[in-house]
Formats: C-alpha cells, sequence, structure tokens
C-alpha cells in the first residue's frame, strides 16, 4: 500500500536514533517485530493495536531512563514529518495570523462574483390567496404568500409560505425565497447566450436572447429585473396563472449555460474575435 514505504522510513529512522544510546544490533531478521511496528503505524488512535505498540516502543532498552511522553511526541514528529516528506508538497510561505486578519478585512473569498448570493437583496409579494381545508370538525381558513426575490446579480429565488394570517404567510414565503436560491452565469453581465424554454403544467415560458432591452410578460420580466438579466423577450403561452409562469420561469433559467459550459462540452476554446482575425483563424 501507500504507507509501506512511510512505515519503512520511520523503522530505519528509530533504529539510527537507537542504535548510539543502545548499543545493540538493529533488529533486521526480526520479521515480527517489523510487522508489529508497522500495525503499530498503521492502526487507529486509542486502537489496541496504537497502545500496544506504544508500550512496546517505550518498554525497549534504548528508551531507559527517559520520559515516555517526550518518546511519544518523537514519534509522533518523526511520523508527521515522514508523511510530508512522502506527500512530497510544494514549498509554501508559512502564512500568519496577520495575513489572515487582513484578508479577513479585505473580505476575500473563494465563490464567484457571480453566485455571491449576499447584497442588496429585494423581494416581491406576487399573490396572496385565502384556502381553505375541509376537516371532520369544520371548514379551517388559511393564507398563502407567494414572493420572489433576487440580489440584481444572476441571483434569485422564489417561496411559498402558508399560515393562518397573511403576514406571516409573507414572511415564511420570504424566508423560502432565500432558500430556494437560483443562479444565473449571465452573458456580459445583462443577458443570456441562448433561447431558453421552461414548462410547468400546461404553461410553457420561453425567454429569447436579445439586444434591445426586457419586454413580454409582466411576471416573468420582474423576476428577470430581480435577477439583473434585462436583454429578454419573455412569452408565456397555456395556462398562465401566476404559480405555473414563475415555476415555469425558473425552470428555464435552471437550463442557462455559459459560454466557458458550451465550450467545455463541446471540447473547444474560447477566443474573441480580434485575436482570431490576427491569428487568421
Amino acid at each position: 500500500s501507500d504507507l509501506e514505504p512511510l512505515m519503512g522510513d520511520a523503522i530505519r529512522s528509530l533504529r539510527a536514533q537507537a542504535q548510539p544510546n543502545s548499543g545493540r544490533a538493529a533488529m533486521e531478521n526480526d520479521v515480527e517485530a517489523q510487522l508489529r511496528m508497522m500495525d503499530f503505524f498503521t492502526s487507529a488512535p486509542g486502537s489496541t493495536e496504537d497502545l500496544v505498540g506504544a508500550r512496546r516502543a517505550v518498554a525497549l532498552e534504548a528508551f531507559e531512563g527517559e520520559d515516555t511522553d517526550a518518546i511519544m511526541e518523537d514519534i509522533d514528529r518523526l511520523v508527521d514529518k515522514e508523511r510530508i516528506d512522502y506527500m512530497d508538497l510544494p514549498p509554501t510561505d508559512p502564512i500568519s495570523l496577520e495575513d489572515l486578519q487582513k484578508d479577513a478585512n479585505k473580505g476575500a473569498s473563494q465563490i464567484p462574483p457571480n453566485q455571491l448570493a449576499h447584497g442588496p437583496w429585494g423581494e416581491m409579494l406576487i399573490r396572496t390567496d385565502r384556502v381553505c381545508k375541509m376537516w371532520r370538525g369544520g371548514r379551517i381558513e388559511s393564507y398563502r404568500a407567494l414572493v420572489v426575490g433576487g440580489n440584481l446579480r444572476g441571483c434569485g429565488g422564489f417561496g411559498v409560505g402558508k399560515a393562518f394570517e397573511p403576514e406571516d404567510a409573507v414572511e415564511i414565503a420570504c424566508r423560502m425565497a432565500k432558500r430556494n436560491i437560483f443562479f444565473v452565469d449571465r452573458y456580459r453581465g445583462r443577458g443570456l447566450t441562448r433561447d431558453l424554454v421552461g414548462r410547468q403544467n400546461s404553461c410553457k415560458v420561453y425567454l429569447r436572447a436579445t439586444d434591445n432591452g426586457l419586454r413580454g410578460n409582466p411576471l416573468s420580466c420582474e423576476i428577470l429585473k430581480l435577477m439583473g438579466i434585462t436583454n429578454v423577450v419573455a412569452k408565456a403561452h397555456g395556462s398562465r396563472n401566476h404559480y405555473n409562469v414563475v415555476r415555469a420561469t425558473f425552470k428555464a433559467l435552471l437550463t442557462h449555460e455559459s459560454l466557458e459550459e458550451i465550450a467545455m462540452k463541446r471540447g473547444v476554446r474560447l477566443i474573441n474575435l480580434q485575436k482570431a482575425k490576427r491569428l487568421r483563424i
């Protein structure tokens, strides 16, 4: 396995350290002792093999008169050193506490800027309905709210909330909208790369990529505005109730692909027109 060279190096290092102190010959022919040492190095912390190996290492004559804790610390330090050397990791600069504080103050993040869920998050109440449910004790009335939200950076979502009061239903829907998040990698920060289609029940929503503004179905346009998409023609056909249109619009946005994703699927490289002309491609 991968740990065998590591264990062998650790055993040879322990022998080299033990020889000048004890004056005893190395146990080259003692296969059983080597196997025990290998079990000790590969055992889980706190297991029987780990405890027995630690006691056997401390009980060796080479460690007479030394502190047990110091011996175990040396063994752990040696194993860690051999493990790092075996990984052959590239050298890295040490990170200090001041560097971490500087990064925290700068707000450094590994998340792409297009997928930042925080920011000027805005919400819009689409509809509030009063619904009834029949029970054996009679009719129970409650309220249902539909809310859409976005941060104008390609991030948006929608939520549906139910409660016995309309204010509580709207609050629950707002929380669900922040949980149900969708990300769209916008083309040039404001458009789509191709035409999209989404379907919910008998409702179909078509999103056609253009370069002359946002127009079409009012509800789909409001959703696209909250997501920061401004160059689209939105059309809805079929049963155009609010719930179907909202779900169909987000289903269409889920099928969107950026230029990098399309190029990766086709196995080609993106290149701009100016560079292509210079290369005469």
